[in-house]
């Protein structure tokens, strides 16, 4: 027998019609329930509100603060949870754009307060406003059902499309001008082992090896991925640029830690305002390796795709001309006066730490972990156009 046959058979009398009716609310509910009871995990076949703890309850949900800002920043209608109803929605506040841009987790928490699902951070053309608990959580974000081709990677999948659309050999060209030629066919980039690719897509070409892009939203919240790990495997020199950079951070939170009595190694820092982000200009010198990266971690990267997540493009010839902007590497460097790595906390509970972590060969401490004596760590290094804050160590 159907495994899902006989799971139905199974919870039948549990349901006043012999089965589960899914338009009707309860049965659902209860259906729900007892699957994640089976499978022994949260199970849901309706989408939910969104809430909070849905963009920024880990590090991986970050970016959907983005894509949200994005859909504002595109006009792009949001799905209310109250129906169907689909409306575009603008910021109460204008500062609140760069909170959600720049993913600035404790910062939207102070704002929201402890009734933060409810709070009103958005606004329509009426002047209504709505809270993230109005809004549907649809597959962009997180929504169940939905895949990373359908979220965080529509920009990429779309671009894929777009190119694989025209037969033959084609150029891509940007919306800036700039054009790739000799293309036969645009793929998705491998990951490496247990890393994230650097790049995004790979575009074959009739002669010469691929070249690769990373594509990234128009307000992108940080210029080089890879965090940790992945940097301190591109070379020497950027392994040892991060060492450093940690031993000087730690000695800077140790300070502020040594001189609150109010605080020790069983402090939750979560609710507290001591230990702010903290960044170090990066030298000239190491930002086109850290750009560019290499094929050990998916890359390198050769060019950047930089525009709205929902892919838009027409054809004329062979030449595929898009919404985005295509920049090689090195203008895409030249932008910048100055970049910034930086080191935040992750979203959640972190306690200060003197432990250190061995990370590719460099050892460096690991700052704050999540629970006294922790060993996983709760510090996030990133690189950004912008330092986060106004602390330059």
């Amino acid at each position: 027998m159907d495994p899902i046959k006989k799971f139905l058979d199974r919870i039948s009398y549990k349901f006043p019609k012999g089965y589960p009716e899914i338009t009707n609310h309860k049965d659902v509910n209860l259906l729900e329930s007892l699957i994640s009871e089976t499978i022994g995990e949260s199970f849901s076949l309706m989408e939910k509100a969104l809430t909070f703890n849905d963009v920024a309850g880990e590090s991986r949900k970050l970016i959907r603060l983005t894509i949200i800002a994005d859909k504002i920043r595109e006009k792009t209608p949001f799905t209310l949870q109250d129906g169907e109803k689909e409306v575009i929605l603008s910021f109460s506040d204008p500062s609140y754009d760069n909170l959600f841009t720049n993913q600035k987790v404790d910062a939207l928490r102070s704002v929201g307060g402890r009734s933060i699902n409810n709070f009103k951070f958005f606004i329509d053309g009426d002047g209504n406003e709505y809270s993230l608990k109005q809004i549907k959580k649809t597959k962009e974000l997180g929504g169940t059902g939905g895949t990373k081709a359908q979220t965080s990677e529509r920009q990429e999948r779309g671009l894929i499309d777009a190119i694989n659309s025209v037969e033959g050999i084609k150029i891509l060209v940007g919306d800036n001008g700039f054009e790739i030629p000799n293309i036969i066919r645009a793929e998705k980039q491998p990951d490496p082992p247990r890393a994230e690719a650097y790049a995004d897509i790979r575009l074959i070409r009739k002669v010469g090896d691929p070249y690769l892009l990373s594509a990234k939203g128009i307000a992108t919240p940080s210029i080089a991925g890879g965090g940790l790990t992945g940097i301190t495997q591109i070379n020497d020199d950027l392994g040892n640029f991060v060492a450093d950079f940690y031993e000087d951070a730690y000695e800077y939170y140790k300070k502020i830690f040594d001189a609150n009595d109010e605080i020790d190694y069983d402090t939750n820092l979560y609710k507290t305002s001591f230990m702010k982000d903290v960044n170090r200009v990066v030298p000239p010198s190491l930002i086109d390796d850290m750009l560019r990266g290499n094929k050990a971690m998916g890359g390198p990267v050769d060019g950047y795709y930089i525009g709205p997540m929902d892919v838009q493009y027409t054809v004329e010839g062979n030449k595929i001309i898009t919404n985005g902007d295509v920049i090689p590497l090195e203008t895409f460097a030249d932008k910048y006066d100055k970049i910034f790595m930086h080191i935040k906390k992750r979203s959640g509970d972190y306690y200060f730490t003197d432990a250190l972590q061995t990370v590719n060969g460099f050892t460096m401490p690991l700052i704050f972990t999540n629970k006294p004596g922790g060993k996983m760590a709760k510090s996030r290094l990133g690189t950004n156009p912008k330092s986060r804050g106004q602390i330059i160590l």
